[in-house]
């Protein structure tokens, strides 16, 4: 399916490159490794070779996941913590912490410092409600409520990630108005219970 355009970032992306923005958003690493490094070079052969019998510029079963729509009364932060109480803490911990076995997670954080930044997907609430309405609980996909699922999401996006990597001049606003004024339902750059969510955590 690629080169692809996309909206994010209004280009004409490559594999390496949606490779290299997992590296740097949904995994917060930083400066990603170069589009011909050996890790960009791995991962491209191996995603190859497994797509080595689809058909090109066809859409296959199973890519990507259904739009949920948005509950006809909105979301709610309170009904989103009692679903992640009752449905994620038990793998995702408490406090949005992971679990970790030894030096590595095993169940990735959902917020703090070391789960993904605010320049990954998952800020988006749709987004999220979608990943979570037909993946999670793990094992459970599909038995969350459409509500559920967007409760839940807006939780996770009410709590503080590390800062997008494309902040502008240290401006939570001026990042917002360019990456986010059409980027979905989001909270980054609102007031939340008086806080000011995107400031980030470094």
């Amino acid at each position: 399916m690629y080169p692809a355009y996309r909206k994010k970032n209004d280009k004409v992306n490559t594999f390496a490159d949606r490779l290299q923005g997992c590296f740097q958003f949904s995994m917060n690493g930083g400066t990603p490794p170069a589009a011909d490094s050996p890790e960009i070079t791995a991962l491209s052969v191996y995603a190859y070779w497994l797509a080595s019998k689809a058909p090109l510029g066809v859409e296959l079963p199973g890519r990507g996941y259904p739009d949920v729509a948005p509950p006809a009364k909105g979301y709610s932060l309170a009904r989103g913590a009692e679903v992640y109480k009752d449905q994620c803490a038990v793998c995702h911990g408490g406090e949005g912490q992971g679990q970790k076995g030894g030096d590595s997670y095993v169940m990735p954080p959902l917020w703090g410092k070391d789960s993904y930044n605010w320049g990954a997907g998952m800020h988006r609430f749709n987004t999220a409600a979608s990943f979570i309405k037909h993946n999670m609980p793990l094992g459970k996909g599909g038995s969350l409520s459409d509500e559920q699922a967007w409760d839940v999401a807006a939780y996770l996006n009410s709590h503080e990630w590390p800062q997008d990597p494309r902040l502008i001049g240290g401006s939570v606003e001026k990042t917002r108005v360019k990456f986010r004024a059409n980027d979905g339902v989001n909270l980054y750059g609102q007031t939340v219970e008086g806080v000011l969510i995107g400031q980030g955590i470094r």
